[in-house]
């Protein structure tokens, strides 16, 4: 496995992973909150949201630095000669 190869199935884990998790958080409040007859926690919202906010960060500087890098791998190589 090539060290980009690796750095692609490290983000994506990181991002499936958080949103398993906060899958998890939310459906529990959620349970909580309709065995206790309450609303849903707004921390728990609030939450949410910012993890959310976090993934796409996340997901985006990780697309940019990849065609950053393509990009100047491309700027390196000679042209081709005629």
């Amino acid at each position: 496995m090539s060290r980009n190869e690796m750095k692609d199935w490290i983000v994506m884990s990181l991002a499936f992973g958080t949103v398993v998790l906060l899958f998890v958080i939310t459906l529990g409040d959620f349970y909580i909150a309709m065995q206790e007859n309450r609303e849903p926690s707004k921390d728990v919202i609030n939450l949410l949201s910012m993890a959310i906010t976090g993934i796409v960060g996340i997901i985006a500087g990780f697309i940019s630095g990849k065609n950053a890098a393509d990009q100047a791998k491309q700027a390196q190589q000679p042209p081709p000669s005629t």
